[in-house]
């Protein structure tokens, strides 16, 4: 019972960023989901008091950018001057038992997360209510596609009347690993829901990617079988069902445990199907855990990938990584090792959702953390709350306060700050001022109701926390709430 109540749950808040009322879609105060980019955020006090459904319908879009990160010398764009400032950066924080009961942790105290390891069956009502939601969200807002030509309510019902709902009153899990990197969306579709051409590149479909490897439960199909609504540990959605391989339970499971395994390091590696490395097969980003065949020399792995038969069944071929990009195990959760995975990834580009490959902030910050072994969930607002005590930082104390009040209550490395929408990884503080490493998609200044200013960032960035201090939107040393340290709760 705890099972289905935590996946209605977490249905609920990775579905319902809108509530359906009187023909309406409001946005949900209660919720952050896919408000990954610094722009979508939850309604709080210092909102700007300008109606933005009115800019959205009349506004004059003015685009800015690259915007310039200021206050960031030279030397504080890598992981050893950071590494520098810290007494003992080698000291291993959690062990890898202690790691596996934080993630225990997790799955039991937070609803954020799926157990696909003991995961057994749902509701078909459950499934079929949250699909609906879903269907009125994007049904009676209206959406562009990525040539901005307005998306037809036909469209939306004829992708919705393509799911495929069984008769029974339980849906029993299947399993599947993926095959292939793959987009999770929240309905079957590839088509590019966006809000307005200011935000073309963000595709509300978008649910979050996964790469080859990936453990999934998989639970209907569309009736022209081309998408599978599929489970993982931190999200729910459609996924193309080539991009995937059935397999039974044991064998899930026994892929999900294996011992020896190669974690990849590197921001992204190449992955090939000979030891010469010529014949090239795709790309694995950082995070991706695959079982170990052996080591071939000093400087290439061999590895074992999924891959379906012509029916869809699992097998498994040979495959081949470079060392240096990998490491065999998980990495010492260590401040150093951290900060050395965090910035591996700096000025790589920011993208809602991991969509094409890349990420946006909660997605950098689970890449990061998963070479470690942890398990975090999918959006901000959930990982926030991982950590061993989550800590409300007061909103009315000065600039100067409130960075001391930062700084006293974080430790670099391995916390995180938390503004409605945006989260960053703490890295350390320099005369009095809290840094962060974080992906960021950009700032917005409302002028009036007639002009609208963006200022484009898309990386992975070092920065303080004063970008976005001259817009009405202010700060995000003003707008953090929440701060919090990935380690065991005392």
């Amino acid at each position: 019972m705890k099972l289905l109540k935590n996946f209605i749950l977490t249905s609920t808040i990775l579905t319902f960023l809108f509530s359906y009322s009187n023909g309406e879609l409001l946005i949900n105060e209660n919720y952050a989901f896919f408000i990954d980019g610094e722009e979508f955020e939850e309604p709080y006090e210092d909102s700007s008091p300008i109606d933005e459904k009115e800019i959205v319908q009349n506004n004059k879009f003015i685009p800015n950018g690259p915007m310039i990160i200021t206050d960031v010398a030279r030397k504080m764009k890598t992981a050893g001057y950071w590494i520098s400032k810290i007494k003992n950066p080698d000291k291993e924080i959690l062990t890898a038992k202690q790691i596996q009961e934080k993630n225990k942790e997790l799955f039991r105290d937070l609803i954020y997360l799926n157990d696909i390891e003991t995961f057994s069956e749902i509701k078909t009502s459950a499934l079929k209510k949250q699909q609906k939601q879903i269907f009125k969200m994007f049904y009676y807002r209206k959406y562009i596609d990525s040539s901005f030509n307005t998306i037809s309510k036909e469209y939306v019902n004829k992708i919705y009347n393509n799911i495929k709902m069984p008769n029974t009153k339980k849906i029993k899990a299947k399993y599947a690993i993926s095959t292939a990197y793959s987009d999770i969306r929240l309905m079957p579709t590839d088509k590019n829901f966006l809000y307005d051409k200011t935000t073309y590149d963000i595709d509300r479909m978008q649910v979050a990617s996964v790469d080859i490897g990936t453990p999934l439960i998989t639970l209907i199909t569309t009736k022209d079988k081309q998408w599978t609504f599929v489970v993982s540990y931190e999200s729910e959605g459609w996924i193309k069902t080539k991009d995937i391989a059935s397999t039974e339970q044991q064998t899930f499971l026994n892929w999900i445990n294996e011992k020896d395994f190669a974690i990849v390091t590197d921001n992204k590696t190449d992955i090939f199907l000979d030891e010469k490395m010529t014949k090239y097969y795709d790309y694995l980003r950082m995070s991706t855990k695959l079982p170990l065949i052996k080591k071939v020399n000093n400087e290439i792995l061999c590895v074992k990938i999924p891959k379906s038969t012509n029916k869809g069944n699992l097998i498994f071929e040979k495959a081949y990584l470079y060392t240096r990009d990998t490491n065999i195990g998980y990495l010492k959760y260590t401040q150093r090792n951290i900060l050395q995975q965090a910035f591996k990834h700096i000025n790589s580009p920011y993208s809602w959702g991991g969509y094409d490959g890349e990420q946006d902030c909660s997605t950098f910050i689970r890449q990061v953390f998963g070479c470690f072994g942890l398990i975090l969930p999918r959006n901000s607002l959930a990982q926030i709350k991982s950590g061993n005590k989550q800590i409300n930082i007061d909103n009315k104390l000065s600039d100067s306060d409130k960075s001391k009040e930062i700084i006293s209550k974080t430790i670099p490395a391995i916390s995180l700050l938390y503004l409605p929408g945006h989260i960053m990884l703490y890295i350390g503080e320099e005369n009095d001022t809290p840094y962060a490493i974080h992906a960021i998609w950009g700032t917005e200044n409302f002028i009036n109701k007639k002009e609208r200013h963006v200022s484009f960032i898309n990386r992975v960035v070092v920065s303080n926390l004063s970008i976005g201090e001259k817009t009405s939107k202010n700060s995000l040393l003003r707008r953090i709430k929440k701060v919090n340290t990935l380690t065991l709760r005392k």
